[in-house]
């Protein structure tokens, strides 16, 4: 008799919360901590409250090796680095390897950007990628593009950035070029080795073109950030 076979579970709604947990802990958890004294506090809540910062702090050291290997593999030229936009609609787990390229991605360009915080939501451009996958028609590949640019945004995969206030572009418009950024090298031709320079391209690409990106966004322009992707690609 056959052993019956067991579903792998989904481990991406559990990385979700971990870095929810990290990114409450940094934009709120670390301001307590410098105002607040554990020591001052009357016991046991001074020892629950220091065991409760350890172990959150651990949580979020564990989170951040996770995406560093996670960065290694897409953007460090290994084995299978990240397939093109246009080829990987046809991979087996292209939603997966989508949700993952986005979140590496997207976070070095937005730290590239000077952004001080942010979330990106694997979870949501995974279920992005899908309905986009699934309905996408015949459209050239920079107009289909240019739509699952404004899936992504209208599903605030990119959340809670905050920029130094040295930063050229204001926080609305980084949202949209960051994302504009990440689509614009994922149809760029690159090889394995020249991926992590090929997204730093395409990151001081959409940064100088912040404003207009901004502008064909809020009008929801399809023609208009598809042109763009037609006319920056080949500088990527």
């Amino acid at each position: 008799m056959p052993l019956p076979s067991f579903i792998q579970p989904d481990s991406m709604p559990l990385r979700e919360a971990l870095r929810g947990l990290r990114f409450l802990l940094r934009r709120g958890g670390e301001t307590l901590a410098d105002t607040i004294s554990v020591d001052a506090l009357p016991k046991p809540a001074s020892e629950i409250a220091s065991v409760v910062m350890t172990e959150v702090g651990g949580i979020v050291r564990s989170v951040d090796t996770v995406a560093s290997s996670a960065a290694k593999k897409i953007l460090g030229g290994q084995e299978n680095p990240t397939a093109a936009l246009d080829d990987l609609i046809h991979h087996d787990a292209a939603e997966a390897e989508f949700a993952q390229a986005i979140y590496v991605a997207l976070s070095a360009v937005l730290r590239r950007f000077g952004t001080t915080s942010f979330f990106v939501s694997e979870m949501s451009a995974r279920a992005t990628f899908a309905a986009w996958r699934r309905e996408t028609g015949e459209a050239d590949p920079e107009q289909r593009a240019a739509e699952l640019t404004l899936r992504l945004l209208d599903a605030r995969v990119v959340r809670g950035v905050s920029v130094d206030k040295a930063q050229l572009a204001p926080t609305g418009a980084l949202d949209g070029a960051a994302v504009f950024a990440v689509l614009l090298w994922l149809q760029s031709s690159r090889s394995d080795a020249e991926n992590e320079a090929a997204l730093d391209a395409a990151a001081d690409i959409a940064l100088a073109k912040a404003d207009e990106i901004a502008r064909a966004l809020a009008a929801r322009r399809l023609d208009s950030l598809a042109a763009l992707y037609r006319k920056y690609v080949d500088h990527v």
